[in-house]
């Protein structure tokens, strides 16, 4: 079976503290000491499912929201990481906000965590 992978790419850093004159024309010559916006820049690569949460990213979408610590992200140590993709990829495809369970004549979503997903999948 061929399974295909989903990577996020993250990109940490720290504002440059030193002023930037914005305005003031640079030749190119002037490459080289040209001071960037930003710096300490961190790549972080992961698949999707090891850095995800079980909410959404926002309080009024389905949009899948991602572990809140940095080190999670950065080692892929979200709470479906433990689970596997399958898991993730079930969790979110039958995942509804209150307004898609309404929708539907449900007095509310089957689950809006992970404990309770698992509880609803035992039915």
């Amino acid at each position: 079976m061929n399974i295909k992978k989903h990577y996020v790419l993250g990109i940490v850093y720290t504002k440059q503290d030193e002023c930037i004159d914005e305005y003031k024309i640079y030749s190119i010559d002037d490459l080289k000491r040209i001071i960037s916006v930003v710096k300490d820049v961190e790549f972080i690569v992961q698949e999707k499912y090891k850095i995800a949460s079980d909410k959404p990213g926002s309080g009024n979408t389905k949009n899948i929201g991602s572990a809140k610590k940095i080190e999670q992200i950065r080692i892929g140590a979200g709470i479906f990481s433990e689970y596997g993709m399958s898991v993730f990829d079930d969790y979110w495809m039958y995942y509804m906000t209150r307004d898609m369970a309404h929708q539907l004549d449900l007095p509310k979503p089957p689950y809006r965590n992970i404990n309770e997903y698992f509880e609803y999948k035992k039915r």
